[in-house]
């Protein structure tokens, strides 16, 4: 008796919703547990590079962890002293600006106007004065009854007691005793991370269970590996842009650009904000500082000109190479975790979402989660040309082919990318989802850039007739086994879509000599037959595009194979994927030669049959690339 399997919740979109809601409310609600803990993955992740570095020297782990975060904790503390230094001379000079700030705002607004700060600061001073007089004269009404009975008591005295030494201590140091538990807490557990890395991929192991190892230790392991590269790419580029900004600053002649330069390089940890911080600070400090405007202005331009450096080159490749990310996900993802947990969830948004991505890559109940975070919409070429030309895209569509013949051989375009959006139009069309205008728009757009490419010569088209002999001429074996044109015919089954496969097939014949004469809207079957018996061609192609046409396709060949028994006869069911086989035996089986369903195949086939000298190159060609795809399959 077979065992029943169960669906699994993540099978189940009612279920996962409401798991994914549940975990939702967990985060929010353990917030003050989990952010330490995540703070502590997030810099084990980051310090996990050099303590491996150091385990791969010789040094035993626990030294080399010990080791790392001493480093580390060395670096800190060091630009914490020097950035405190500078903050404390900084605050004490902050008076000496005043009259810098009062001379420049005097010199904007106009003495003796008021500004427009102040003109609202009066209207609303008047709309709350008129609020409080009814109140005000009810006061005293009421106060005029109970006069004689106020006027005779006695006048209280308020003593306020000084706080104790164990209250002032409390509000003191309280603040820092919590932030200094919280790091305590965090240190604590980067150590134990980094300590027991083995031990904790064992733990994730046997928590999912045997049967899931390798899913389990891949997904772990590209975690790990994006989420250090990240790090460590980020930090090396923050610690770049701090430099320059200190260096660009102490050019200005901006004071303190030691501290405005480390302050820049840690802000920007923080996404999407930290970068303004990093801005206001330094250029409000030159405001006030400087008594012209110049140096101010070239603040701004050195901020503007970093920034857009960063963000038109570098930052997408760290967002999107080294995150495998796109930067939407991150900016929708950003804000959801700032929601959830405040500044620290924004600080971890990224490494976050990268976690996401990546088990959505690997569980399929969530792919969801590599398809909407991706850094790229995983569509194939095909379907995103269909996409263009159903929103009546007419250039983007153009262009996108355009593209891709830059890459690929004309053959693997026609295959990859036009004959399949044929198919996906007929089979939208079959169900009535894509009306007819926009299907005549797809058949115009495709047929002129099929007829763009008429006569345009491609060199990486060999032909398929022997090499000549030796001291012969390279085209005398042409000549010798071949006409210098061979008459093919090609019949459409259905509609436009099998005149257009028929026309991309007759360019890849082309070099070769065949001339493939097409003919669309032959009426009856018998028709279809006659006018082949008239013309005689040396093969007969039948092209139709699914879903439909197999049944006309299978009535040709039986009347064709009727009238000649000798004449090879070719169907093309273009683009088929899942009947293939099935189609393929329907068709033999009333007398096809061969059943083709890439335009690369049925040339290949065509050639070796008007050329009969060339059929075993073919099947050498052929016995070549499946050892080579063998191969390529193999692991190594």
């Amino acid at each position: 008796m077979g065992t029943i399997r169960k669906s699994s919740t993540l099978n189940d979109p009612f279920k996962l919703t409401i798991l994914i809601f549940a975990i939702v409310a967990f985060m929010y609600f353990t917030a003050e547990v989990l952010k330490p803990l995540a703070l502590s993955i997030l810099l084990s992740f980051a310090l996990a590079p050099p303590v491996h570095r150091l385990v791969r020297l010789g040094v035993p782990r626990v030294g080399a962890v010990i080791l790392t975060v001493v480093m580390a904790l060395g670096v800190l503390g060091g630009l914490g002293y020097v950035v405190g230094e500078q903050l404390t001379s900084l605050a004490n000079k902050l008076p000496e600006f005043q009259g810098n700030i009062e001379r420049k705002l005097d010199s904007v607004v106009k003495p003796g106007q008021p500004s427009t700060a102040e003109k609202l600061t009066k209207m609303s001073d008047r709309v709350m004065a008129k609020l409080d007089k009814p109140s005000a004269a009810k006061v005293d009404t009421s106060s005029s009854d109970s006069e004689a009975t106020t006027s005779n008591k006695i006048p209280r005295v308020v003593v306020v007691s000084e706080p104790s030494f164990q209250e002032r201590l409390r509000s003191t140091t309280g603040p820092y005793l919590e932030f200094l538990g919280v790091g305590s807490f965090v240190l604590i557990l980067v150590l134990f991370i980094l300590m027991g890395h083995e031990d904790l991929s064992d733990r994730i192991v046997s928590l999912f269970g045997d049967r899931q190892v390798s899913l389990t230790t891949r997904t772990t392991e590209e975690i790990g590996q994006r989420i250090s590269r990240y790090l460590a790419t980020f930090a090396l580029m923050n610690s770049a842009f701090g430099l320059v900004i200190g260096v660009g600053l102490a050019l200005i002649g901006v004071p303190y650009a030691v501290l405005w330069g480390c302050l820049a390089a840690l802000t920007r940890f923080i996404p999407y904000v930290g970068p303004a911080v990093a801005f206001i600070l330094p250029l409000v400090f030159s405001f006030a500082y400087f008594p012209g405007w110049w140096e101010p202005l070239l603040v701004i331009a050195l901020y503007a000109v970093l920034e857009t450096i960063l963000n038109s080159f570098l930052e997408p490749i760290i967002y999107g190479k080294t995150t495998g990310v796109s930067a939407l996900g991150l900016l929708v993802a950003a804000m959801f975790w700032t929601w959830l947990w405040g500044t620290l969830g924004l600080l971890l948004s990224t490494p976050l979402t990268v976690c996401l991505a990546v088990i959505g890559k690997y569980v399929p109940g969530l792919r969801f989660f590599a398809t909407m975070l991706g850094e790229e919409a995983e569509l194939d070429p095909h379907v995103r040309f269909y996409q263009r030309l159903v929103s009546l895209d007419r250039e983007g569509a153009v262009e996108f082919v355009e593209e891709a013949l830059k890459k690929w051989p004309r053959a693997e375009v026609f295959d990859r990318i036009l004959v399949p959006t044929l198919m996906l139009a007929e089979r939208d069309a079959a169900r009535d989802d894509l009306e007819e205008r926009l299907q005549a728009f797809i058949w115009q757009v495709i047929g002129e850039i099929v007829e763009n490419l008429e006569g345009v010569t491609e060199l990486t088209l060999q032909s398929m007739t022997p090499a000549p002999p030796n001291g012969a001429a390279p085209g005398a074996a042409n000549e010798a086994t071949a006409p210098s044109a061979v008459e093919l015919m090609g019949v459409a089954v259905v509609d436009t879509s099998d005149v257009l496969v028929l026309k991309m097939l007759g360019q890849l014949l082309a070099p070769s000599g065949c001339h493939l004469e097409i003919v669309a809207d032959a009426g009856s079957p018998l028709q279809v037959v006659e006018q082949v018996a008239e013309r005689n061609p040396e093969l007969v192609v039948l092209s139709h595009v699914p879903p439909e046409g197999l049944a006309q396709s299978r009535y040709l060949v039986s009347r064709l194979r009727a009238q000649s028994s000798a004449l090879p006869v070719v169907v093309g069911r273009w683009g088929e994927t899942g009947g293939a086989a099935a189609a393929a035996e329907r068709l033999t089986n009333v007398g096809a030669t061969h059943v083709v369903f890439t335009l690369a195949d049925a040339r290949d086939r065509i050639l070796a049959k008007v050329f009969p000298a060339a059929e075993e190159g073919l099947s050498s060609a052929g016995v070549t690339q499946v050892k080579t795809a063998v191969a390529v399959s193999t692991p190594a």
